[in-house]
């Protein structure tokens, strides 16, 4: 039987610290140091990085480069053939072609591709008779503006100067004396951002748009309306477009306003009242609520 010759101890642990994976002592103090240089070298780029970003920022060379690049698009845009050539408009009466196109701005011979469209949309809707736009792009070279334009309601007086308004309380445009004198005037602090319910109510019943000289805000809290004729209608704070109803019908009924009056009180539904004029005392108007129902005679 032959002989099994034995390998040499030291060649034995070697063998075993290769099977193991252990590493020499001073290979793994290498390696540990070499990681945390590593992660100390990224985090000063890092910081190094960050720290120039903001430099530049601060300095306004970021915001430069960001031009020069975008007027490098633009131009190069316009050397493709995408160059406003024209502006074309819809939807004007009252504006005028002049105001609207310089609301939009220089912009005839720039890149139609780079035109900020919502920038120029709200340009043109600070225009007073503007109330809604629209700006797009019909390429290759126009640019096209749809303008949507205020109704006249009112006309606002406050400290001697006059203001058109639409429905909705905002002001068009100053006006004369006698501009609009069909329409009714508005008179008092804050009264055109609160006038847009009464004016509503009042379109509805066309007897008493018809007759409306004035609109006057008592306290900041409710309306009277003053007729052609001379007649001041009292409202409610709340509850002013039923009243409105109500005098509309008892006009209908009673032909209410065409009678030679001084005021007519509708500040409690449960007790209108008006005076005719000459007469010292108030009248009351009995059983004027229901609708269809016919009232006390005046």
């Amino acid at each position: 039987m032959p002989k099994v010759k034995k390998k040499p101890a030291g060649n034995a642990k070697r063998a075993g610290r290769k099977r193991s994976g252990v590493r020499p002592p001073l290979f793994a103090a290498l390696s540990s140091f070499w990681a945390r240089f590593s992660r100390a070298s990224i985090a000063a780029l890092v910081v190094v990085g960050l720290a120039g970003l903001a430099l530049l920022w601060s300095g306004g060379y970021v915001g430069l480069m960001g031009e020069r690049a975008s007027r490098a698009a633009g131009a190069g845009a316009v050397a493709a053939g995408f160059e406003i050539r024209r502006i074309t408009v819809k939807g004007l009466a009252q504006t005028s072609e002049d105001e609207l196109i310089g609301a939009v701005g220089p912009v005839i011979g720039s890149s139609l591709l780079h035109l900020d469209l919502h920038a120029a949309r709200a340009r043109v809707e600070e225009i007073g008779w503007v109330r809604s736009a629209a700006v797009s792009r019909l390429l290759p070279n126009t640019l096209h503006v749809s303008v949507r334009e205020r109704e006249p309601a009112a006309v606002w007086q406050l400290s001697g100067a006059l203001h058109l308004i639409d429905e909705n309380g905002a002001v068009i445009r100053p006006v004369g004396a006698y501009e609009y004198a069909n329409l009714p005037l508005i008179v008092g602090a804050g009264a055109p951002g609160a006038a847009s319910g009464v004016l509503a109510a009042l379109r509805e019943e066309p007897a008493l748009w018809g007759r409306a000289s004035a609109l006057i805000r008592v306290s900041e809290r409710r309306w009277n309306l003053r007729t052609k004729a001379g007649v001041d209608i009292k409202f409610p704070e709340l509850g002013y477009r039923q009243a409105i109803a109500d005098l509309a019908r008892l006009h209908d009924e009673l032909r209410l306003l065409d009678e030679p009056l001084e005021y007519i009180d509708l500040r409690n539904p449960e007790n209108l009242v008006y005076r005719r004029k000459g007469e010292p005392g108030d009248r009351e108007l009995q059983d004027a609520a229901p609708a269809g129902k016919s009232a006390g005679g005046i």
